[in-house]
């Protein structure tokens, strides 16, 4: 017995001495437990200037149809950018009763019908406890519409409506979808700006793999083409002014004479899930989460940084476990500011080098503007749509590329592409870079 224990010990000894003195065990080690867990998408849902619906948005998206519009919502006439995505057919009467629809703002209309359209794609979930169930939402700007409309009230003393404050913040969605679906498990709300989607969608991966969910609704939803979000923007020479008179010719990611970009608003809505529960319960499989990065350029509060970029990306391959030249296509932060677009086409020369020239590339905000915390739930589902059909949608107005944007944007004409790897980009106010990994099944 003793002779037993003695030699338990040694054995023990000895792989712990390893841990520490090899690191690379630890990585060894994390590569394999996640090799065995692999995270899939098994529903999606989408709300966007081109469509709703993913067979309605993806028809568009390939087709190039653009959504860029005059501003509708509001009196836009004293605005240097008159111009956004909006969505114009957008009812919540079909899905909504009307107290429901006063005790919400817009953006969580918009994810609400987004994340209806992905449970029903993602089939039943009985199967699941209800405290298994996750919501990872994110948001740049939350109830901004609310916000700005009750403060409006406020300066002129008239009351302002009671659900003022839950329809304001930003977990609104989030706990909204948690309401209508009976999901009692983690629900979690993240706000980095523009990268807010790719950071939630990244936290739901990270719930998967650590056991903290079994299911997790995940995305992001902005509804923010406003007079004071507009204004804002204005006043950061940040939303293009160019093109009131031609909206469909604004958004320019990567071409000659961009001068910045459109606002736009919407909601992606994806649901992932352990690969063999998926099987198990007879769901369809999009594509593998097999990968996120995420990292902080600690440099400026608004200016792109490279370093960030390359690190989210960079980290995002790692945790994939695959290589750089394995990747095929890559959905761009790509906004169509003049100095974001070259600093994100620079780093991903840095991280694939020669291969970035093999690399298709497009940018959905091309044809919706930006969503700012939807972005990366919509580049996301464009992306697993690329994967699924071997299409690449095209970059829109790309007629005549800046010469410091030199790579394969797929100007103007989707490309059949047999994609088995794809990247999606989110980079955001405050130095929040995102980077998510997509692969086949």
């Amino acid at each position: 017995m003793r002779l037993t224990t003695n030699r338990s010990l040694k054995y023990i000894r000895f792989w712990l001495s390893y841990v520490f003195i090899y690191p690379g065990f630890v990585t060894f080690l994390d590569s394999f437990l996640k090799s065995n867990m692999r995270i899939v998408v098994s529903g999606l849902g989408i709300v966007s200037p081109i469509g709703s619906g993913i067979d309605q948005f993806w028809s568009a998206a390939i087709n190039g149809k653009n959504g860029i519009r005059s501003i509708q919502c509001f009196d836009s006439s004293n605005n240097r950018s008159r111009i956004a995505g909006e969505i114009a057919d957008f009812d919540p009467k079909s899905f909504l009763k009307n107290k429901q629809i006063e005790q919400t703002d817009r953006f969580t209309q918009l994810a609400l019908h987004a994340a209806n359209q992905a449970m029903e794609d993602a089939g039943s979930l009985d199967c699941y406890e209800p405290r298994r169930l996750a919501v990872s939402l994110g948001s740049g700007m939350g109830g901004f519409a609310t916000f700005e409309a009750s403060a409006e009230r406020r300066l002129q003393n008239k009351a302002i409506p009671p659900f003022t404050v839950p329809r304001t913040m930003a977990n609104s969605a989030a706990a909204w979808i948690a309401t209508q679906y009976g999901l009692k498990g983690v629900n979690l709300t993240c706000s980095t700006a523009c990268s807010s989607g790719g950071n939630a969608i990244g936290m739901g991966l990270d719930l998967l793999r650590t056991g903290k969910a079994d299911v997790v609704l995940t995305g992001g939803a902005e509804a923010c083409v406003l007079p004071l979000t507009i204004a804002g923007f204005e006043a950061l020479h940040a939303l293009s002014t160019g093109f009131n008179d031609d909206p469909e010719h604004a958004s320019r990611p990567f071409a000659a004479g961009r001068d910045g970009f459109v606002m736009g608003e919407g909601a992606g809505i994806l649901v992932l899930e352990r690969e063999e529960a998926a099987k198990r319960r007879g769901a369809k499989i999009y594509a593998q989460l097999a990968g996120y990065g995420c990292a902080c350029d600690a440099a400026h509060i608004v200016a792109p940084d490279m370093d960030g970029q390359v690190a989210a990306m960079e980290t995002a391959i790692r945790d994939a476990g695959i290589k750089p030249e394995t990747v095929d296509y890559i959905n761009a932060h790509a906004t169509s500011t003049p100095l974001g677009d070259i600093v994100e086409t620079n780093a991903i020369k840095q991280v694939f080098g020669a291969h970035a020239q093999n690399i298709a590339i497009s940018a959905t905000k091309s044809m919706i503007g930006h969503t700012i915390g939807a972005s990366a739930a919509i580049g996301s589902i464009a992306a697993i749509m690329s994967l699924q059909t071997g299409i690449i949608h095209p970059t829109v107005n790309l007629d005549e590329a800046d010469p410091e944007c030199d790579l394969n944007y797929t100007p103007n004409q989707a490309l059949k592409k047999s994609a088995n790897v794809a990247l999606c980009n989110a980079f955001g106010f405050g130095g929040n870079n995102v980077s998510l990994i997509f692969a086949t099944v």
